[in-house]
């Protein structure tokens, strides 16, 4: 568990504490997440939808997994 979030917070169930740590993503990174994770969209194909590159849809998604991840005290699988 991240020694950041107080006991009580630790205690929630996952999936609270993974909602909560998804809504304070910035804009960006939640719509990067939400077009691979829920869409089912490629790098490629995500980068086309944003009008961005696939390096920083790339480094969108890490990011936003990696702030998930620190958040809720665990590491998140890299999906492909």
């Amino acid at each position: 568990m991240s020694a950041r979030l107080p006991a009580a917070v630790r205690r929630l169930p996952l999936r609270v504490r993974l909602s909560a740590a998804i809504e304070r993503l910035p804009e960006a990174q939640r719509l990067v997440l939400a077009l691979r994770l829920l869409d089912g969209l490629s790098t490629l194909e995500a980068a086309g939808a944003l009008k961005l590159s696939a390096r920083e849809v790339e480094a969108r998604f890490a990011t936003a997994l990696e702030t998930i991840a620190d958040e809720i005290g665990g590491p998140l699988r890299r999906v492909a």
